[in-house]
């Protein structure tokens, strides 16, 4: 018989090994009564510092000759009866009829993000042998290139963090949070850890799997669609279509190659900003979106540590403590908070255009750099970008990435700052006790000349409130890089009830860059169903 109990707690002395018989200590029954026992979900409650558990929900079968069902029940709090246990497989592929499979109908994904990944995975599956291109480069030569701008300043405006297999998620934290609630989502994570992923991504409250981890993920998946027929171009950069009558005819790529198709998947990622601008050109509606944008900010690993976990700091179950900052600025109305916090990272130039400069946290899977980083970014819209057509928060963004670049000395450095001088509004000279970990350098300088001053100030007093909830939040030698902008696409390509852009039938716009998504799962998760659309319109 099947069971199901929720809210079963265990101290972190506890090792999760032996995590069956503490459960059978607490319905009373012999080790032999198990048969097996799965985690469902596992979460960690750090309310009270003096006592710190991990609190699970578990789905677990017991011998039939234990199972005095109705008395095991109504004895055990949370506990319930599921029968059998269904075994969470991915979906079986869609059949797609092979009449339906004309050259013309071969689906091109543009992008390799996340989204065009799980479409193009999904449409292989399938049987559609889509082709995806892709303006950077296969995962290889682009850690060179991303290590070369790194080291040597030389950025390959095709090929580095924004652009290239994987995305930009590729070089991040590798967070699998969503806020999105869909019964697609355990198909999506099961899929990761298939090509690799972490298993307890499928059940941890707060899965990530680090940059080493993703590029491993990134490469068994395109190995994946390319066994089931798919196929990459990479340095191929879309850079027109031709719309017949509202219906997608063909597509050029790096200005002379054209492919024709019917069927087109949007998945630029936001950082496509001249691929906007064809967009646009072409009729497709788009308009501005709000998002956000602000300064990364690093302190000791240790004190975030003893912040959240008070005495138990440092303990192995542990690992390094992250956290997850709101506040509401009452002054102008806007919201501050933490984003893409990276426990044990370092923060990277993350630009994809000469002479700007981006900021963005990433670390690996162990998380051992000794370094927080978090984003602190605020809320931006109309009133800040102004009513410049759908564009505008694209020529807010560059107008900040520029002025970062001239700040840091037009090198690609980074300006920096202490939080005590960012507080007082006055000119880092030199770093404290911490040194930024941002590559390839960085600048003192006074962020307050950086951005909006509605902006700065809703920072610094969004660091003051914040330190109210994390003891030391403030440390005067903690530091403030700059500029994060990439928080989210500051345009949405719109799109109809069939997921097809308005305005040009066939093209389906997914993802982040197309502003339906915000992360990895959830551009993931809109490329994945986007994709079963496509199947369902070419099926009979």
């Amino acid at each position: 018989m099947w069971f199901k109990i929720s809210q079963f707690r265990m101290g972190l002395n506890a090792p999760e090994a032996k995590l069956g018989e503490y459960l059978l200590a607490h319905l009373q029954l012999p080790v032999t009564a198990l048969r097996q026992l799965l985690i469902e979900h596992k979460s960690l409650d750090a309310r009270h510092k003096n006592e710190i558990f991990f609190v699970y929900t578990l789905r677990f079968e017991i011998a039939d000759e234990h199972c005095q069902t109705s008395g095991l029940v109504n004895g055990v709090p949370n506990l319930t009866v599921t029968g059998e246990q269904e075994q969470e497989q991915p979906q079986s592929a869609v059949p797609v009829s092979k009449a339906k499979l004309s050259r013309a109908c071969r689906p091109v994904i543009v992008g390799a993000g996340p989204a065009g990944l799980f479409a193009g995975l999904k449409l292989a599956l399938a049987g559609l042998k889509p082709l995806i291109i892709e303006r950077g480069e296969g995962l290889p030569d682009r850690i060179d290139k991303v290590n070369r701008f790194w080291e040597q300043r030389a950025l390959d405006p095709d090929s580095n963090i924004q652009f290239g297999i994987g995305g930009a998620g590729t070089f991040s934290d590798g967070k699998l949070m969503t806020r999105v609630k869909d019964p697609h989502l355990p198909e999506i994570l099961q899929q990761l850890v298939a090509a690799g992923g972490p298993p307890e991504i499928l059940y941890w409250q707060y899965p990530h799997i680090g940059t080493d981890l993703l590029r491993e993920v990134v490469t068994n998946l395109q190995s994946l669609i390319i066994d089931y027929g798919g196929e990459f171009r990479f340095h191929s950069c879309l850079t027109d279509l031709v719309l017949d009558q509202g219906n997608l005819h063909n597509l050029t790529v790096n200005r002379e190659i054209v492919i024709s198709t019917a069927l087109m998947v949007l998945a630029i990622g936001n950082g496509a900003r001249d691929t906007y601008e064809m967009l646009l050109q072409k009729g497709l509606s788009l308009e501005a979106k709000p998002f956000a944008v602000g300064l990364r900010i690093e302190h000791p690993q240790d004190l975030i540590n003893t912040a959240q976990y008070g005495k138990w700091a440092g303990h192995p179950a542990l690992g390094p403590a992250e956290y997850r900052l709101t506040f509401n600025h009452q002054p102008t109305g806007r919201g501050v908070y933490s984003f893409c916090m990276c426990p044990g990272g370092m923060v990277v130039g993350a630009t994809s255009e000469l002479e700007r400069v981006v900021t963005n946290g990433m670390s690996y899977h162990a998380r051992s750099s000794g370094i927080a980083n978090s984003a602190i970014i605020v809320t931006v819209g109309p009133k800040d970008f102004g009513d410049g057509g759908p564009l505008a928060g694209v020529r807010f963004q560059r107008a900040l990435e520029s002025k970062a670049f001239q700040m840091g000395g037009s090198n690609y450095s980074a300006p920096v700052q202490r939080v005590a001088d960012f507080l007082q509004d006055k000119a880092s000279v030199a770093m404290g006790e911490l040194k930024p970990t941002y590559l390839p350098g960085y600048t003192p300088a006074n962020l307050r000349e950086l951005l909006p001053r509605e902006i700065s100030e809703a920072i610094a007093d969004g660091i003051r409130h914040f330190a109210n909830r994390i003891n030391n939040f403030d440390w005067p030698d903690a530091v403030l890089t700059g500029v994060e902008t990439r928080t989210s696409a500051p345009v949405r390509i719109l799109r109809g009830e069939s997921r097809q852009a308005i305005g040009g039938n066939g093209i389906y716009p997914v993802g982040e860059g197309a502003g339906y998504a915000g992360g990895i799962i959830s551009s993931a998760l809109d490329g994945w169903k986007t994709a079963e659309e496509i199947i369902e319109k070419l099926s009979y």
